[in-house]
């Protein structure tokens, strides 16, 4: 997984993790005739022990159950969440396998098999139509399409909905998440959102208000200059906390450049790790776990 995939995955997991906005993401995309016959009021993330295998492997999904309207039983309704920041035309593939895999699990668990509603959040740059599974086979024969498994998911395509409607939403650092993620790729149109996302986000824990910020500006970094005219632009009664969010993004860089510093030094060869760590004032426990990265990803 590249360092740009990462970056997403690590941010989405963050607010995906908070059962609040994870509830308030599925009420916001998923239609309302869905919705009508789901009982939120048992929404609750699966433990990684429930998901299988599979699906660990790939960190972006998160799953969240939920019974069925009207109190029919036992019987659940997994809320699975993809992302994509760049369009893949094999998509309904590795969802197909997501649906498979988790029915298979749930009978691994002697459970009866419980339906899955797959969510594909796509916040990429590049125009991205719905397809099926379908729509991959091409001029296939009546009598061969039955062999061809037969499922939907919702597309929640940031780049159709307008900044305007996703401010809207009720859950504001949600609408702050959305926003972020739908500009990331376009600097000058999210350098121009700042004030609005940042101030979406404030009334949110520290925590998750850092995520966004190393999120939005990991790759960004802004000038002095144009902090200025943030802070200027939030006004004085926003600035105490912004600025203890960008102090930990500024601690992050350094630590980045540290690091970098660091794998230089080793590569040149001429430094024992004790003169490395002497002169980049760090632990020499901390040279060795760089030594080590480095060696297990040649």
């Amino acid at each position: 997984m590249d360092k740009h995939t990462q970056k997403h995955d690590t941010f989405i997991r963050a607010i995906m993790g908070n059962r609040q906005i994870a509830l308030d993401y599925f009420q916001s995309c998923i239609p309302r005739n869905i919705q009508d016959l789901l009982d939120f009021s048992t929404f609750q993330q699966l433990p990684d022990t429930y998901i299988s295998k599979e699906l660990q492997k790939s960190i972006s999904d998160i799953v969240y159950t939920c019974k069925r309207a009207g109190g029919d039983g036992e019987v659940k309704i997994s809320l699975l969440v993809e992302h994509k920041s760049y369009v893949d035309k094999y998509v309904p593939i590795q969802i197909g396998s997501y649906i498979f895999s988790g029915l298979l699990k749930q009978i691994s668990n002697k459970e009866s098999p419980s339906l899955i509603i797959p969510i594909l959040l796509y916040h990429g740059k590049d125009r991205w139509e719905y397809k099926t599974l379908a729509d991959i086979f091409e001029n296939v024969e009546p009598a061969l399409r039955g062999f061809v498994p037969d499922y939907q998911y919702i597309f929640h395509n940031l780049g159709e909905i307008s900044d305007e409607e996703i401010q809207e939403l009720h859950n504001k650092f949600l609408a702050a998440s959305l926003l972020a993620m739908k500009h990331i790729a376009f600097k000058e149109q999210l350098n121009a959102l700042l004030p609005t996302i940042l101030t979406l986000a404030s009334g949110m824990g520290k925590n998750l208000q850092n995520s966004l910020v190393v999120y939005t500006l990991d790759g960004n970094p802004l000038t002095e200059k144009q902090i200025d005219d943030l802070f200027t632009l939030l006004g004085n009664q926003n600035k105490d906390a912004i600025m203890d969010i960008l102090e930990v993004f500024k601690e992050k860089g350094k630590q980045e450049t540290t690091c970098e510093a660091v794998k230089n030094l080793i590569k040149q060869a001429v430094l024992t790790d004790e003169q490395i760590a002497s002169a980049m004032n760090v632990r020499i426990d901390y040279i060795a776990e760089i030594r080590e990265s480095m060696t297990s990803e040649s």
